[in-house]
């Protein structure tokens, strides 16, 4: 798996997403800050996060968040939107 960012100069990185970036699911309201990396509920690829959101009650989806380290934070609304992708392998 990588981090890398999936934009540079705020363009697209080449290829679309990067299913295979490291992501993590947390709560929506953790806070963040210096122990973040501490506060992740569940760890792998961004597909498989994205996955784990997507088998959620939509309620409880709404209370979550994946962080793509290396990039950065999806809301429900965004991985919900990344699901219904053509190009989704989910």
């Amino acid at each position: 798996m990588s981090d890398h960012p999936t934009t540079y100069n705020a363009e697209a990185a080449e290829g679309g997403v990067a299913w295979d970036d490291r992501a993590e699911i947390h709560r929506k309201d953790d806070g963040q800050g210096l122990l973040d990396a501490a506060k992740g509920l569940h760890d792998g690829s961004f597909l498989e996060m994205v996955r784990l959101m997507m088998a959620m009650e939509p309620e409880k989806r709404r209370a979550h968040v994946i962080q793509k380290l290396g990039d950065r934070m999806y809301d429900a609304g965004e991985v919900e939107a990344i699901a219904a992708r053509g190009d989704y392998p989910g």
